[in-house]
């Protein structure tokens, strides 16, 4: 009989369980979410995604072209142009323009005798701290654990071995660490031997030109008070030093000095560009002083070597994501479905330059960041990694719990509600060796003070390659994540409450 009575409430239980998450459900929501297609996401991402937009490269032609895509999707889906408070900030109704500096790669190189090692071959940095040429006339090689004491390296040029970080992340991590180390030890050089530099520019696509926002100093001026640190592939080291065994040297822990002939020349080369954040904004009804934004980066990488590198995935997934969600809402709105706090849908330019346009909008917002909600950022929800190969459905999702339990509670309503997806966390770890949480658009946000939640589906081998294309997206999988998406902005926009900042808010 006890039995019984147990598997009674059991089935009472399951069945109220049930009915509460029918209940919870939103037909209205779900009537424009179906609006949101595969194959119209497809539509897009298939042109977007082509030779004829030239890689996106900010600043450049083809991202020009697809700004005015985006423009005339936005204009199609019956979105009104936006008139703001001051009308300098946008031009045109959809477009918040913004000035970049482009600096030519490899205004450092090292020249010995006859022999000048360059930038993207035979060496990399990721900064420019020098602003003039320097005489070398001897290294002082520092184990890779040694820490040397504060003002101990005064005015010394440092060789360290690099090979003994293993992986790209723990080379990069090693790199942030140690470069503080030798500042505040005082050295005005780092060399560091890389074995395979090749792969490392290949990876992060160090070869390419840097950007900087024109209303920011110059790298130079913002690094002046950092140390220069110059990875050096270990064969063209060998040239430099002499073909002195560092692997040897590595086993030891202790400071060596070794004379050495070399001259760090300095050059620069710049060009002022525009480029344009674009805006869709759909007004709100109660709640409108309020606002949900949505962001993608629409640039990518442009052309190199006459390879046009397309970012399907890359972003080409957030922008086409950014489409059908404004469209959706807008579709609401002219029902009169419209949503509650406004929401602004906006792709976002000069992510691959350093986060520029996103940085851009947070320095200069459109509307108070004080009203803007949460910011939901989407940068590659196309492909699966190698971690869910043979996995169920899946995202990352990162950043959601670090500034408010409230976005992060909406974002799961929305999954168990519509989407069923596997919500990965593994990313949003900040030990997480990678820091993709401040790698992407929400991060401009998240600094300041904004609740952000970036959507990604992982690392792969076309990442930054000329093989980021269309026939390589799962469009099945990217309609999922792009719902979940949407019924996120859904659920913020149209909740009673405004979601709190109730983290504190971290650098």
């Amino acid at each position: 009989m006890m039995t019984s009575i147990r598997t009674l409430c059991v089935v009472i239980g399951a069945s109220l369980l049930t009915a509460r998450t029918v209940a919870q459900v939103d037909s209205v929501a779900l009537r424009f979410a179906s609006t949101i297609t595969g194959s119209e996401l497809l539509e897009h991402l298939t042109i977007i995604a082509s030779d004829a937009y030239q890689g996106r490269d900010t600043g450049k032609e083809g991202q020009k072209m697809a700004a005015a895509y985006l423009k005339e999707a936005f204009v199609q889906a019956g979105i009104p142009p936006l008139v703001p408070n001051d009308p300098s900030a946008v031009v045109d109704g959809y477009f918040q323009p913004f000035e970049v500096i482009e600096e030519r790669s490899g205004t450092i190189s090292l020249v010995k005798g006859d022999r000048e090692f360059r930038y993207g071959k035979e060496l990399v940095y990721f900064q420019e701290s020098l602003s003039q040429d320097l005489r070398v006339d001897q290294l002082t090689y520092v184990p890779t654990k040694y820490h040397p004491p504060a003002n101990s390296l005064l005015g010394k040029d440092v060789l360290i071995n690099g090979s003994s970080w293993e992986g790209i992340p723990e080379l990069l991590q090693g790199l942030r660490d140690r470069s503080e180390e030798f500042r505040k030890a005082g050295a005005r050089l780092v060399l560091v031997s890389v074995e395979d530099l090749g792969a490392l520019i290949k990876q992060l696509h160090l070869k390419r030109s840097q950007m900087r926002l024109a209303d920011q100093a110059k790298k130079t001026e913002r690094a002046a008070a950092s140390v220069q640190v110059i990875l050096v592939d270990a064969s063209a080291l060998q040239e430099l030093v002499g073909g002195v065994a560092l692997g040897k040297w590595t086993k030891k822990k202790r400071i060596r000095t070794l004379p050495v002939q070399l001259d760090v020349a300095v050059t620069t080369a710049e060009q002022r560009l525009t480029t344009e954040n674009v805006l869709a904004y759909i007004e709100g009804t109660d709640k409108k002083d309020e606002l949900v934004v949505l962001t993608a980066h629409y640039d990518h990488v442009g052309v190199e070597d006459g390879v046009v590198y397309n970012g399907a995935d890359d972003d080409g997934t957030g922008t086409v994501a950014m489409i059908e969600i404004a469209e959706a809402f807008a579709m609401a709105k002219a029902a009169g479905n419209g949503p509650r706090r406004s929401v602004l849908v906006m792709p976002v330019s000069g992510e691959e330059k350093g986060l520029l346009g996103s940085r851009y909008y947070s320095e200069h917002p459109v509307f108070p960041l004080a009203n803007t909600v949460a910011d939901l950022n989407i940068d590659m929800i196309g492909r699966r990694d190698s971690a869910h190969a043979t996995s169920e459905p899946y995202i990352y999702v990162i950043g959601s719990d670090r500034l408010s339990t409230g976005l992060h509670d909406a974002n799961e309503k929305a999954n168990g509600l519509y989407s069923k997806l596997v919500l990965d966390y593994t990313f949003n770890a900040e030990s997480d060796p990678n820091r993709f949480y401040y790698r992407s658009d929400h991060y401009n946000f998240a600094r300041k003070g904004v609740p952000s939640l970036f959507y990604f589906s992982g690392i792969h081998e076309d990442y930054h390659q000329p093989g980021d294309d269309v026939e390589k997206i799962d469009i099945g999988l990217l309609h999922q994540r792009t719902l979940l998406a949407f019924h996120t902005a859904w659920i913020l926009a149209n909740q009673e409450e405004r979601i709190v900042v109730d983290k504190p808010i971290k650098p």
